[in-house]
């Protein structure tokens, strides 16, 4: 039988004559040039004309995008947003009318980037500059000049933006995702119009903050049970990865989606995203080689593959004993998370017992700040209890994470809570798990 494969950009099936790891329209990047000369008669097509006389740059974009001179298929956005020096985001939200185009610069930036006739136009073109002239120094008194400091703000509001994120993280292990998604939206809305004006210097850190954003926002909604949501959001962020050529982030940013597809109970998907995540081992810290071989671990064990899953773990549990690059994105991966994650994997094989006691240790050894990992490191041992037979233990422990469940709203503890209540059910403790089961649909207001 051929395992399917997916493809790491997008996710969708791939072909089966394809050995890439991309699909055909992920791979084909549309080159880094820009936008070509037209005729007079491609500007003059009442496609282009109508598009025009909105006096709406987004209108006309598209309109451009989807001229029938391109063929039967439109041009790219990605490839088109390259050529305004944007996002593909960015332009998806101008095309749509969120983000209306009206400073004059921007305007007259992307009129030239697409060699829009100046006649056409609704506003002045620019002038064309003074040939070599550029940015003089700034005389201060007493005769003391320094060179201009455009950028340099920009650059320390990235880093302003970063210690910001931290902070949403932090609130975000002890709240849940809810209260933390609309703040971290419009963080990311923030960025995408910092980047619209960016200078040179800083638009590298702004898109690298934006790619921070974005994977945030994944995991964020990943919490929250909308995982087609979490992937959307990591593929904008593998886009702005790339566009900076981040190996790392590059690397963290398809472990994330590995974790998004086991979420979406796909462990062909989980596997093809681990292995694409540690194709460039050289770039990538320990740490977050073992967060790969985690992952690795956990598609085995959904396939019920006992000798390759053990194999993994070995791996992760080496890799995440050494301290290299310890400060790096990766730096939670610890031995003793790799020692819970892999309780996590005994259980999905049929082995309880050998998980209770790992669990055990490191749910007596949990941090009080990482409050809804909490709940979610109950519920796995809640559920191991159950498979073990330990009715009573089961469903103390399940209430003890229901309370933190209760005001967090993880999707994933909320889902391994109704997992300990169909496995009483099913081991002959039904009472049990049918009372364990309306507890929960009651606290949390849900009919399942």
């Amino acid at each position: 039988m051929t395992t399917s494969r997916y493809c790491t950009g997008c996710a969708t099936r791939l072909a089966t004559d394809n050995t890439s790891p991309t699909c055909a329209g992920c791979s084909r990047r549309g080159g880094g040039e820009g936008a070509p000369e037209q005729s007079r008669a491609f500007w003059e097509t009442d496609l282009m004309r109508d598009a025009l006389s909105t006096q709406n740059m987004g209108v006309v974009v598209a309109a451009y995008r989807r001229h029938p001179q391109h063929g039967h298929r439109a041009l790219a956005q990605t490839r088109v947003a390259r050529w305004l020096g944007i996002t593909q985001g960015q332009l998806s939200r101008i095309e749509s009318g969120v983000n209306k185009v009206t400073d004059l610069d921007r305007l007259r930036t992307y009129a030239q980037a697409l060699k829009i006739p100046a006649g056409l136009l609704w506003f002045a073109p620019a002038d064309p500059a003074p040939p070599g002239r550029a940015r003089r120094p700034i005389s201060l008194p007493g005769g003391v000049r320094r060179p201009s400091t455009a950028g340099q703000a920009d650059v320390a509001l990235a880093e302003s933006l970063l210690a910001t994120l931290r902070q949403f993280s932090t609130t975000d292990n002890m709240t849940g995702p809810r209260p933390m998604l609309p703040l971290a939206e419009n963080q990311a809305a923030f960025i995408d119009s910092l980047l619209e004006t960016a200078s040179k210097p800083a638009r590298g850190r702004l898109l690298y903050v934006g790619a921070r954003f974005s994977e945030f926002l994944g995991w964020l909604h990943q919490d929250d049970g909308n995982l087609r949501a979490a992937m959307r959001w990591s593929n904008r962020a593998l886009d702005l990865a790339t566009e900076i050529r981040r190996p790392d982030l590059i690397s963290y940013i398809q472990m994330r989606k590995s974790n998004i597809a086991q979420d979406a109970g796909r462990p062909d998907m989980v596997l093809d995203l681990a292995r694409a995540a540690v194709q460039n081992t050289a770039h990538i810290s320990p740490r977050m080689h073992a967060l790969a071989a985690r992952q690795e671990a956990h598609a085995h064990a959904a396939l019920g593959d006992w000798a390759a899953c053990a194999a993994a773990l070995d791996v992760a549990r080496e890799l995440a004993a050494d301290p290299t690059g310890d400060r790096d994105i990766a730096q939670y991966c610890t031995s003793e998370y790799i020692e819970m994650e892999a309780a996590h994997c005994w259980v999905e094989l049929g082995k309880p017992d050998r998980a209770l006691g790992v669990l055990q240790q490191g749910l007596v050894q949990w941090r009080p700040e990482y409050r809804r990992d909490l709940g979610l490191g109950l519920a796995r041992f809640a559920v191991a209890h159950a498979r073990t037979g330990a009715v009573d233990d089961a469903l103390d422990i399940a209430h003890e994470s229901l309370q933190i469940a209760a005001g967090t709203r993880s999707a994933r503890t909320v889902r391994q809570l109704y997992r300990t209540s169909e496995t009483l059910q099913a081991s002959g403790a039904r009472a049990a798990g049918t009372d364990l089961r309306h507890v929960l649909n009651t606290t949390l207001n849900l009919r399942r």
